[in-house]
């Protein structure tokens, strides 16, 4: 194989995190590139394998932390997860790790984590993601790198997450090691659903999320994969759940019978926004179609208005000046009103 647009194609496989399979295909010869491009990919596979390492040795040193400060163990969800499902699961690099969590325990969670150096990362305000979104974000400084820990509360921001909650997916959990320490992960039928309402409520459509979905499906035995749409009717993700399938269908062409048929479209809300409007925005403009008058306004407010610590984590890794962060934050929001297609 050799693009015909060798730089719009290493953009790609970056966009859609697959710079460890493209090196594997370049040193295979299966994939011919110019040498400037080829040596791009391969740095940058490099450092994500560097970066999954640390993180599966760091899932091994604060998993116990967690589990002691929430008085439950985390369920890991993508990343590691996802990985053990594909054919060779180190090419399926991750950037972060993701730890499902009891809403009531984040907070003992992230001060845990903060005497193993860990800092909380600001969106926009303090505890704006606690009351907004599904997580809250951890970082810690590794020389000049960072470790990301996002401990989720639910798998995305829209409401019908709530249903893959901890206490559901934790009963029936698995269990695999990761960084030489066992941690739980959902069973196959609660993990395909984790996948599916991921990537349904991402703009970004990776993908490497595509992937993971079509290995984790191909692998589930017909009664796990019975049981996926079982859940799913039971829990009104079935609409969800036939959306992501599309996706890999399309995409990737992995076909498999659906015992049940998708039915009417969830109600309006930051899934059906990300889903269907062409806008930066549309997270944001499915989160107010869910709140009242006064929530609306406030919620502008800390959005459109963010305190220097969210200026700073979200536009400001850099360093530069106050008045810099706001000409980028203006920008960045006024981007996010344009289509993206």
């Amino acid at each position: 194989m050799e693009p015909g647009d060798p730089e719009a194609f290493v953009a790609a496989v970056l966009h859609h995190r697959f710079s460890s399979l493209a090196a594997e295909a370049i040193a295979a010869g299966t994939l011919r590139l110019p040498e400037d491009e080829a040596e791009t990919l391969r740095d940058v596979a490099g450092i994500r394998a560097l970066s999954t390492r640390a993180l599966e040795a760091e899932l091994a040193a604060i998993e116990p932390l967690i589990a002691d400060a929430c008085g439950a163990a985390p369920l890991l969800v993508k990343g590691p997860a996802a990985a053990r499902h594909h054919p060779d699961p180190a090419l399926r690099t991750f950037v972060d790790l993701d730890l499902l969590l009891p809403r009531e325990t984040l907070g003992a969670a992230a001060e845990a984590l903060g005497t193993h150096g860990y800092d909380r990362f600001v969106e926009f305000d303090t505890g704006f993601g606690e009351a907004h979104g599904h997580d809250v974000h951890v970082r810690r400084k590794v020389g000049i790198r960072n470790l990301d820990v996002e401990l989720h509360w639910r798998v995305g921001d829209d409401p019908l997450g709530e249903a893959l909650s901890h206490d559901r997916l934790s009963a029936e959990a698995a269990r695999m090691t990761v960084g030489g320490r066992e941690v739980a992960v959902p069973s196959p039928p609660w993990e395909l659903l984790v996948f599916a309402f991921h990537l349904c409520s991402d703009r970004g459509k990776r993908l490497i999320w595509l992937r993971d979905l079509e290995t984790a499906g191909r692998r589930a035995g017909d009664a796990d994969w019975r049981e996926t749409f079982e859940l799913a009717r039971r829990h009104d993700l079935l609409w969800v759940l036939h959306r992501a399938l599309d996706y890999v269908e399309r995409h990737l062409g992995f076909h498999r019978e659906r015992p049940l048929a998708a039915g009417p479209p969830p109600p309006w809300g930051p899934l059906r926004a990300v889903e269907e409007l062409d806008a930066g925005a549309s997270l944001h403009v499915g989160r107010l179609a869910i709140m009242r008058g006064r929530e609306k306004a406030a919620y502008l407010r800390r959005v459109l208005l963010p305190s220097r610590e969210g200026l700073r984590d979200s536009v400001g890794q850099d360093g530069a000046p106050t008045w810099r962060l706001v000409g980028r934050h203006v920008r960045a929001a006024a981007a996010g009103l344009r289509p993206r297609r």
